[in-house]
């Protein structure tokens, strides 16, 4: 027995007269005009729309209810077959016989005190409304022409805006407002403007031109929200918490709007939270806090063509994932323009340009300090530009901090765009691959970063940038090595071995496969390389040649000298991990200058402070700190270091710190 999934209340169906738009009259002008849009995913056009127009069957129109906009049909009490539709106030004003009143109210019960004569000949009846009032799809379908009051006015207006470019809805209004809009402009057909295709030939204009579909979210198990079963998140309770534009990059960000997605509360502070903090940080950490002690966009700043590789390549990148995210905005790809984005921001900026050039904003005069801000300046305003649809208010806040303007009245993307040097794009990218390999034989080194070391020696696949040249010092300070070498193979770096898989092996020889996996183990480091660019190779067991494929061993790269090498895809990154005397006193010297950043931090030192430094310790950390006294000074912002001797009486910090086995002393003392 039937009940309301909504309050199980038992229902009860009765058949009821209705009235119809014969829409199977032109079910297959809906069919074309259906093919002619863009839908987003395709397979709901295609299949889950597409079939239900493919079984359509007449609009039954007409709904007996109070609410909603009275059906506008007359009907003779006398004759039911005289009946007449009223298409205007200005017709029904000719049919009533009378200029319609000043408080005229066309709903209900008001507009059935309308009546007039039949005037059907010889027939005397009385034209009376029929009672019932209009489906609500039909007035949601109309909306694209009927917010213009078009056909009655703004004609120009209607003709510019119709069709529309897209529109968004969830998968459920598949019979709703998708179907609505279509049928009704399909019925219409030339009563609306621009409603046919290309030169005019055929009536097949959807209203629509491209459709994205929302799919549903669900509760964190997976099921669909309902407030019968009690699993509704209260979106007012989750904004405060979170806030909107976290929730809103969340939803969008997550997965494609189309596809069903779980609601977790945990997966928008990793996604959405963590990023929206890391671009706040980058703003506010870096860019806000030093810019405020004198720095504003000028003619002073350098010219980008003037500025460092790193500043043209950030840039680059600026103007590639702008044309990036603009293309998929316009193929209605918003997730994946919003990921392009986000990643842009957290490892492009975030992780690589400002962690590399921080020290570049502790000034804001020289010129290399004025070409990082004007860089970064141009890097957030364009981001926050790009990022606006999907975290609008974080984004509005900051491109006022950065323009004195509202985001929201910005371009999108820039007229003219920004310059792409791919050339420059590629280096960087080989330049990072290497980094990252380098970053790994440190840690097997067991180095740590602050630790300078003697050299890195790179190999890159195929052919080097041009531009990799420039980038070294960068690598240089990443790594943080004297000297980087380049060579054209890893032949001499790395040394390969074989493995056995006796699993594999063992299904071709048998009891021959101690024998196979020892030839496999014996093969040299040239047929393994050769191997592994595809090149046959086979071994003698039994006196009968065998050969290999690739599940029948594994091959192990070691490094062939005392170099640490790592290795990835014809990278190569190989690291001499000796400390030498002056390279572990220089790695002394960087400890000391983060412990004392450090305690100026905690002390809530402002970035500008100078203060006053006293060092007392083992003799290999006085050493190290009268060696690079000047170094120290111009990292920590002191005035003076002073190293033994008897400690100040009244520091405003004072720590004990162990730094490689050895012991110091710091204190430091805030000075005019």
């Amino acid at each position: 027995y039937p009940h309301c999934w909504r309050c199980d209340t038992p229902l009860l169906y009765y058949a009821r007269e209705s009235w119809f738009v014969r829409t199977t009259a032109f079910r297959d002008q809906m069919l074309a005009r259906n093919a002619r849009v863009d839908w987003h995913p395709p397979e709901v056009g295609r299949g889950r729309f597409g079939e239900w127009l493919q079984n359509n069957v007449d609009w039954a129109l007409s709904r007996d209810r109070y609410w909603g906009t009275p059906l506008p049909v007359w009907r003779c009490d006398q004759e039911s077959a005289h009946v007449e539709a009223v298409g205007s106030y200005a017709r029904l004003a000719e049919r009533w016989g009378k200029p319609l009143p000043k408080d005229f109210d066309p709903h209900k019960p008001h507009i059935d005190g309308y009546r007039w004569p039949c005037a059907a000949k010889g027939c005397t009846g009385t034209m009376r409304r029929t009672p019932e009032v209009i489906d609500t799809w039909f007035d949601s379908g109309s909306m694209s022409f009927a917010q213009w009051h078009y056909p009655f006015e703004n004609k120009e207006i209607a003709a510019r805006q119709y069709p529309a470019d897209f529109i968004a809805e969830g998968v459920d209004q598949t019979r709703g407002w998708f179907y609505s809009l279509l049928a009704i402009a399909a019925g219409l057909g030339d009563a609306l403007p621009n409603n046919r295709g290309e030169n005019n030939t055929s009536a097949v204009a959807a209203p629509y031109r491209a459709v994205v579909v929302n799919d549903l979210v669900l509760d964190d198990t997976g099921a669909k929200m309902s407030k019968h079963v009690g699993n509704v998140v209260d979106p007012w309770a989750v904004l405060p918490r979170h806030g909107a534009d976290a929730v809103r990059l969340f939803l969008v960000a997550s997965s494609q709007v189309w596809v069903p997605r779980r609601f977790d509360e945990e997966a928008i502070r990793e996604l959405a939270g963590r990023f929206l903090l890391t671009l706040r940080n980058v703003y506010g950490g870096i860019f806000a806090q030093y810019a405020n002690f004198g720095w504003a966009p000028s003619a002073a700043d350098p010219a980008v063509s003037a500025r460092p590789p790193i500043d043209r390549w950030v840039l680059s990148r600026l103007a590639s994932v702008e044309s990036e995210a603009d293309a998929l905005m316009g193929r209605y790809e918003a997730t994946l323009a919003a990921r392009a984005v986000m990643d842009f921001v957290t490892d492009d900026v975030s992780n690589w340009y400002v962690r590399l050039n921080r020290a570049r904003f502790y000034d804001v005069d020289t010129p290399d300090s004025r070409a990082a801000f004007a860089t970064l300046h141009e890097v957030l305003t364009v981001s926050c530009r790009l990022l606006a649809p999907f975290a609008p208010f974080l984004t509005d806040w900051m491109h006022r901090e950065l323009t004195g303007e509202s985001v929201h009245l910005a371009m999108y993307a820039r007229a003219a765009g920004g310059a792409s040097d791919l050339q420059l794009e590629c280096a960087m990218t080989q330049l990072r691959t290497l980094a990252t390999l380098a970053r790994a034989a440190r840690e097997e080194a067991n180095v740590k970063v602050r630790q300078p070391l003697g050299r890195l020696v790179c190999v890159v696949p195929e052919q080097r940038s041009p531009d990799l040249a420039a980038l070294e010092p960068l690598l240089k300070a990443e790594l943080n090595v004297k000297q980087v070498e380049w060579a054209s193979s890893g032949d001499s770096l790395v040394r390969l071995e074989a493995k056995a898989n006796f699993r594999s092996l063992g299904k071709r020889f048998g009891k021959q496969t101690p024998l196979a996996a020892q030839a496999v183990a014996a093969l040299p480091s040239d047929v393994l390389a050769r191997f592994e660019q595809g090149e046959p190779v086979a071994i003698s067991v039994g006196g009968e040649s065998h050969a290999l494929v690739a599940e029948d061993l594994e091959i192990i790269r070691r490094a062939s000298g005392d170099l640490v090498v790592k290795e990835a895809g014809g990278f190569v990154a190989a690291l001499d991990p000796a400390v030498t005397p002056a390279l572990r006193e220089e790695g002394l010297a960087r400890e000391l200058v983060s412990r004392i950043q450090k305690m100026r931090k905690d002390a809530g030192f402002a970035v500008s402070d100078r203060i006053a430094v006293h060092l007392a310790g083992a003799p290999e950390v006085e050493g190290a700190a009268r060696a690079r006294t000047d170094y120290i000074s111009a990292e920590v912002l002191a005035r003076e270091v002073a190293i033994g001797g008897a400690e100040p009486k009244s520091p405003d910090a004072m720590q004990a710190a162990e730094l490689d086995g050895s012991t110091v002393r710091i204190a430091i003392t805030r000075v005019p």
